[in-house]
């Protein structure tokens, strides 16, 4: 499992913008269940989850990751490719930028290899610069390369 998917299209979003849908991947992040599983839980038609199952696996949000055969049937077990969903940065874009550089990013290359001790050094960075009684908070998020 991944830990982020980038949402990489507004067709993406709208697949899990649904609260039903989010209620299913919460399950199925809990651990991988099939269509009839799921309806039993939350009580509700069969139909009703696998529709939602195939449109979430259609867009790469969940995926199949095992299957048994329980006597003449075979049961598809799903879970999300991922344990964060997130958009891509310029998804929502909706203006031009009015330079080509914001204040608040960057671009940063840096091998997974490498990325451990990034990670371990920009922590101890964070904590020397910070001051107990600063006016500005920042939360600093590294997401992977949406190239």
């Amino acid at each position: 499992m991944l830990d982020i998917l980038v949402i990489e299209n507004l067709a993406q979003l709208k697949c899990v913008s649904d609260p039903f849908r989010i209620k299913l991947l919460e399950l199925l992040a809990v651990e991988a269940k099939t269509g009839q599983q799921l309806a039993d839980e939350l009580e509700i038609p069969r139909a009703k989850i696998h529709y939602h199952l195939a449109e979430l696996e259609k867009q790469g949000i969940i995926e199949l990751v095992k299957t048994e055969q329980k006597h003449s049937i075979i049961q598809k077990f799903y879970a999300p490719v991922a344990k964060q969903l997130v958009p891509k940065l310029d998804l929502l874009k909706y203006a031009e930028e009015d330079s080509k550089k914001d204040n608040l990013s960057f671009k940063l290359q840096i091998n997974e290899k490498e990325f451990p001790e990034f990670k371990k050094d920009l922590k101890k960075y964070v904590k020397k610069a910070s001051s107990k009684n600063g006016d500005s908070n920042y939360q600093i998020k590294i997401f992977p390369d949406q190239n």
